[in-house]
């Protein structure tokens, strides 16, 4: 399988310690894509990867599109990882192993640590009862893994890989692979629910480990952070459900976002204000969501884990 690897940055110190790991993985990638936003100055990387350039902040979905676009045709597959996520060497030759045996699935990933390995970040993506996106064993001990594979709803863009025949089915209009409204935060949850719509299975797989420092930028983006995590969900869900499943899961819906909203106010005061913009916008929001086109036949209810 002929691999590349897309990394989306700010350019942070940490980003050195992403591009070290990628230089150790084995089998190597064809090609690494660093894609660098929000810098007046050009990150210096090293020779054999490639770099694209944005002096204007692009955000996750947008960055990711830009990484794509570069590497073009040739590749089988695509592995996403963020700046300061570590992968360990044996990590991407174990989920392009899911891939080769199994041509159902269209997207894989391993078990995602904290920095140091103690508790896990995350195995993939599913939602609550309520509709909220949340990592799935968060917060557990990270060995002994589960038996696997496991079924998932979707793999995060922290860690993960990609069949790029899936992302062809799954591309919106235009071929954006990730949907660039988004900006940061959801856009996995997005992409996930559209393959699942084409047919193609996300997968969680045991022995594929990565460590991730997580959200260290997302506490620096004020009032930004609050609205992605907020307008994101409904932008998913409106996106890729019916309207009679929304519509049947809108008082769910809604008690999520009250608990969301609590959940943020503990880390950034400024999400109550941002919250009250969120929740006026979602009638727009569903109505976008509602009518963006993209393939396959939507959900007729909501999933959950």
């Amino acid at each position: 399988m002929v691999t590349a690897v897309v990394i989306p940055t700010l350019g942070g110190r940490r980003l050195a310690h992403c591009l070290d790991a990628v230089s150790l993985l084995d089998p190597p990638p064809r090609r690494t894509v660093v894609v660098c936003s929000g810098r007046p100055t050009v990150p210096v990387v090293p020779t054999g990867l490639e770099l694209v350039t944005s002096t204007g902040r692009l955000g996750f979905a947008a960055a990711v599109n830009a990484g794509i676009g570069r590497i073009g045709g040739g590749c089988d597959s695509i592995a996403l990882l963020n700046d300061d996520a570590v992968p360990a060497p044996g990590w991407l030759g174990r989920l392009e192993a899911v891939l080769d045996g199994d041509p159902s699935v269209g997207a894989v990933q391993g078990t995602v640590t904290d920095s140091v390995g103690a508790v896990v970040d995350g195995r993939g993506i599913t939602l609550d009862p309520f509709g909220l996106p949340v990592q799935v064993d968060r917060g557990a001990s990270p060995a002994p893994e589960p038996p696997g594979p496991r079924p998932l709803l979707a793999v995060s863009g922290t860690a993960s890989l990609l069949r790029v025949a899936a992302l062809e089915d799954a591309a919106l209009a235009g071929g954006a692979v990730f949907d660039p409204v988004f900006g940061s935060y959801h856009e996995d949850l997005d992409l996930g629910l559209r393959l699942r719509r084409c047919g193609w299975r996300s997968v969680w797989t045991p022995g594929a480990w990565a460590s991730h420092i997580g959200s260290a930028t997302g506490r620096r983006l004020g009032w930004r952070h609050p609205w992605w995590v907020l307008s994101n969900r409904w932008r998913a869900l409106a996106g890729n459900l019916s309207g009679s499943a929304l519509a049947a899961s809108l008082p769910r819906l809604l008690r999520g976002e009250m608990r969301a909203v609590r959940t943020l106010t503990r880390t950034n005061p400024r999400a109550p204000i941002v919250a009250i913009a969120a929740l006026a916008a979602v009638p727009a929001l569903i109505a976008a969501g509602l009518r963006r086109p993209s393939r396959g036949e939507r959900l007729r209810s909501l999933p959950e884990g």
